[in-house]
């Protein structure tokens, strides 16, 4: 693939895991047919990359705007857009606080989800940009650092300080272990999750991002890679499977694995069972963050500054 800076608006932002810097990447949908559903898509930020959801609203981390933009998930309303660090990244909900990475200023911002005031800012390692609630605490993955910050969430205290690989870029748990991929290194650490025990690293795709964990299974998106692996408990490889071009974000929603292809601008629904691609959703372009409401799936896309509310089991035709 063809890269180029992200200054020529012809091309598709991504965030290379080399040193911060956006880059475009151009590339074409594959794989299963393209469907479209009753997708409506909603103006925030600039950069829209993370997105979480709080039980009634949608949060977006704009990470060229310095914001967080807070949406009704009923209705696509703007809430409230509120200042945190700079480049924001990823986020987390605690049940009452929005967490905020902060790429460039080594920081996270803590928000109240009733109103966007701040709560505080902790410092962390270099470059976070990978968060994660396990119930009682915040995990944070530091880009360039590294490592990974276990923060307790109600007296934000820093617990312990871990070694991961290369770059590691986003965090998700099994219900016992802390998973996290190192996109430099190819491959994904599994920590304990009471002390930081290093349990074991294994290898995936190119470019590992997003995560989930569908309950069983571990699954990794491959950025570079056009593939999801799936991993057993104990890190075996159940299997990889190709989707579209530069999956990103993934999630478990609805029974099914759903991941998100920067590249080709779109959504892929995979069966959990064989890594079937049942169908594939078409959404703004650059899509990264992705989450689930209960009944909507939403996606944010850097570079059309929205995000798109999908209703997965709403009728759907081919693109023609």
């Amino acid at each position: 693939m063809k890269r180029c800076l992200l200054q020529c608006s012809l091309f598709i932002l991504l965030t290379l895991p080399i040193n911060g810097l956006a880059f475009g990447v151009i590339g074409q949908a594959t794989g299963s047919q393209v469907t479209t559903a009753q997708t409506r898509s909603f103006g925030v930020g600039d950069g829209p990359e993370a997105i979480v959801f709080d039980g009634a609203n949608v949060w977006v981390a704009n990470q060229f705007s310095n914001t967080v933009t807070k949406v009704r998930a009923s209705d696509g309303a703007v809430l409230g857009s509120f200042a945190v660090g700079n480049r924001p990244i990823a986020l987390t909900f605690d049940g009452s606080n929005v967490w905020v990475a902060n790429y460039v200023s080594n920081s996270v911002t803590i928000l109240r989800s009733s109103n966007g005031g701040s709560v505080g800012t902790i410092a962390t390692g270099e470059g976070p940009g990978g968060l994660f609630y396990d119930g009682n605490n915040v995990w944070i993955a530091n880009r360039k650092g590294n490592s990974v910050n276990k923060v307790n969430a109600r007296t934000r205290t820093t617990l312990g300080t871990y070694d991961v690989g290369t770059r590691p870029i986003a965090i998700a748990s099994d219900g016992t272990n802390i998973w996290v991929t190192n996109s430099e290194s190819n491959n994904v650490t599994k920590l304990s999750a009471t002390d930081g025990t290093n349990l074991g690293t294994f290898a995936v795709g190119k470019g590992p991002f997003g995560i989930a964990c569908d309950g069983s299974n571990i699954w990794v998106a491959n950025f570079f890679s056009q593939t999801v692996s799936k991993l057993a408990s104990d890190g075996t490889t159940l299997g990889t499977f190709s989707v579209g071009d530069g999956p990103a974000g993934v999630t478990f929603a609805g029974s099914f694995i759903w991941v998100v292809n920067n590249g080709s601008s779109t959504v892929s629904k995979i069966q959990v069972s064989d890594g079937t691609v049942i169908k594939t959703f078409s959404v703004g372009r650059a899509p990264y963050g992705v989450v689930f409401d209960g009944t909507n799936l939403w996606v944010a896309s850097s570079s059309t500054a929205s995000i798109s509310k999908i209703s997965p089991t709403a009728n759907t035709q081919a693109v023609p």
